[in-house]
């Protein structure tokens, strides 16, 4: 799944957010990738099958990394 990101603070910067079911997501901005993880309730667990929970937790996790991003340059 992909998403466009705006972020609240700075130059308001479209960001671009790829998730997967398994929880993993990569923020790029231009296409350049600034950032990679994963759903922090997601990493550990018995269930390793895909679902949208864990791409809607992955989505959310991003948006909060894109937020605390505070002394990175949006030139």
């Amino acid at each position: 799944m992909t998403t466009e990101y705006v972020r609240s603070t700075g130059l308001r910067l479209t960001y671009t957010i790829h998730v997967d079911e398994m929880g993993r997501y990569s923020v790029h901005l231009d296409g350049k990738e600034l950032l990679r993880g994963r759903d922090a309730l997601c990493e550990d667990g018995r269930r390793r099958t895909p679902n949208k929970r864990k791409a809607a937790g992955a989505l959310n996790e991003a948006k909060q990394a894109i937020e605390s991003l505070r002394d990175m340059s949006e030139c």
